[in-house]
């Protein structure tokens, strides 16, 4: 079973959207798409606590060992991921099933749901570049349909630059894995890993480099190609939204760890330091951004921006207590602004519009969404106890530490910015009053399990947040097995299955860190096959 558990969360989903478009019934289709969502949160726990025994879970499809076959490969970041996706989804599929009326149900919201879980859990749990290019595009693909399944004619122009930009970032993907494949002869991350040491030199690597952070950049909101983010994510249903928000984004974030943690050399920085750079208009436009807005969850879109480039600050200092630093926020964005996202859709829902100069009253009409609201507002900024603070203090400290004091002025600037967009929200549209906005909102009846559902994400950010020892070891640990190649390579390449080809005996460097100028020469590997 253990060996089994790193395709699960992938085929499952797959599997679930199959047997949802075989049924008409609407009864049926939500049972499956509840019951799968639920069985998924019990697969990636289950992951989770094997990973605590055996550090690296390893698949090998179809049974060949790297680096000739597909291998599917979990270590803690992985997990990590993996389940913060299982917990995200089960909100948003829930929230969805009981936002609308069976009538009222668009019969294709689900199963693409379920297409998009899978291609963002597959870039997860996969072991080399090709099988996360496939992953990018069934996310990618059913992110599109989503997109422009329920939104209106006239707002359809919006998911253009969302289309274009990812179309070209699915192009540069090829080109960075077509030179990738020329330089080392193999796209397993393992298997790279241990060439890039014996040719750290070679000024291609850093063209790589720049080429994936510019492909990952784009898929996360980096400056200056994060304009489509804003103009896409408000015109999304509410569950569908959250999702977005809070995962796809993310996905970019991962993929840049993956690459320079497991990947690629560690000493890239010169790469590091154009994040850095593309880091501070990332935080400082979005946070600005925010405030020129007038509805909520384009407010929420800007701050996310905004958080996207704190995450790029922790990338780009790549230190063991920076790359913690962003585990930890990571894990606290996720479940933050997924709940912020579901509240908001919460509140148009009960006020019957979004818009800042439209509302009015909400603390009087809704007193426990206005509180949850504002709990996590005040997370997403950063103000302690709450999950917010304890990743941007761990963050600082560690910039602090080694002399980047100018990125903590600006992450300082930009929470304080961040906090004033969203206590707008907070003082035009809950507590004063609109003549736009009646206080008679019977009309606008909330189903009791959405409040649920959203209290659930609400009540485990403020778990985080109030008890975070665990999480930040946690993070802490993942960090350092992610800085230890050696560990993750020899694990990955020694691993041996049923169609292990004789001839081939995987090269187990000593230590990570050596170093030839020179590529290595095809004589060589003969030598050492022979």
């Amino acid at each position: 079973m253990i060996s089994s558990l790193p395709v699960l969360p992938v085929i499952f989903p797959m599997i679930t959207a199959a047997m949802i478009l075989l049924f008409s019934e609407v009864k049926t289709r939500r049972l499956i798409a509840s019951a799968s969502s639920v069985v998924q949160v019990a697969i990636t726990v289950m992951m989770m606590l094997a990973i605590q025994t055996h550090q690296i879970l390893i698949m090998p499809m179809g049974g060949w060992a790297a680096p000739f076959g597909i291998m599917l490969t979990v270590d803690s970041l992985s997990a990590i991921m993996v389940l913060l996706t299982s917990i995200v989804s089960v909100a948003v599929i829930h929230y969805s099933i009981t936002e609308k009326t069976e009538k009222q149900e668009h019969p294709l919201r689900l199963p693409l749901i379920f297409f998009c879980i899978a291609g963002i859990t597959l870039s997860f749990v996969t072991g080399d570049l090709f099988n996360l290019f496939v992953a990018f595009e069934i996310m990618l693909i059913a992110s599109y349909a989503l997109l422009t399944l329920e939104i209106d004619r006239k707002e359809i122009s919006h998911a253009y630059p969302y289309l274009a930009i990812n179309i070209i970032g699915s192009a540069l993907f090829l080109c960075a894995a077509g030179l990738t494949y020329s330089l080392f002869g193999s796209l397993n991350f393992a298997d790279i890993a241990i060439s890039s040491t014996l040719i750290m030199t070679d000024p291609r690597i850093v063209v790589i480099a720049v080429l994936f952070t510019l492909v990952f950049g784009m898929k996360a909101g980096f400056f200056p190609l994060y304009y489509w983010l804003p103009n896409s994510y408000p015109k999304l249903p509410a569950p569908v939204g959250a999702l977005f928000a809070a995962l796809l984004t993310k996905v970019g974030i991962y993929a840049l760890l993956r690459i320079f943690g497991t990947m690629l050399p560690h000493q890239l920085w010169g790469v590091y330091s154009i994040i850095l750079l593309l880091a501070i208009p990332t935080m400082i436009l979005g946070a600005v951004g925010a405030l020129e807005r007038q509805s909520i969850r384009e407010i929420l879109s800007f701050n996310l921006i905004s958080h996207i480039g704190i995450m790029m600050v922790a990338i780009g200092l790549f230190t063991q207590e920076s790359i913690a630093a962003l585990i930890y926020y990571i894990i606290h964005h996720v479940l933050v602004i997924a709940s912020l996202f579901l509240l908001a859709g919460l509140i148009e829902a009960r006020a019957g519009s979004g818009d800042l100069k439209k509302l009015g009253n909400i603390w009087k009409q809704s007193p426990i969404l206005s509180f949850l609201f504002l709990i996590q507002a005040l997370s997403l900024a950063g103000i302690p106890p709450l999950s917010g603070f304890w990743g941007k203090w761990m963050l600082i400290s560690e910039a602090l530490g080694i002399g980047a004091g100018v990125f903590v002025a600006i992450i300082v600037i930009t929470s304080v910015l961040s906090l004033w967009s969203l206590l707008r929200i907070i003082t035009t549209g809950f507590w004063t009053s609109s003549a736009t906005t009646t206080t008679d909102s019977s009309n606008h009846i909330i189903s009791k399990d959405m409040v649920a559902i959203t209290l659930s994400l609400v009540l485990l950010s403020l778990l985080i947040g109030l008890s975070p020892n665990s999480v930040i070891k946690t993070a802490r640990r993942t960090s350092q097995s992610l800085f230890n190649q050696f560990e993750y390579t020899k694990k990955v390449m020694e691993y041996r299955s049923i169609r292990t080809p004789h001839y081939h005996t995987p090269k187990i460097i000593e230590s990570p860190i050596q170093i030839s100028p020179e590529p290595i020469e095809i004589q060589e590997i003969e030598e050492h096959q022979g």
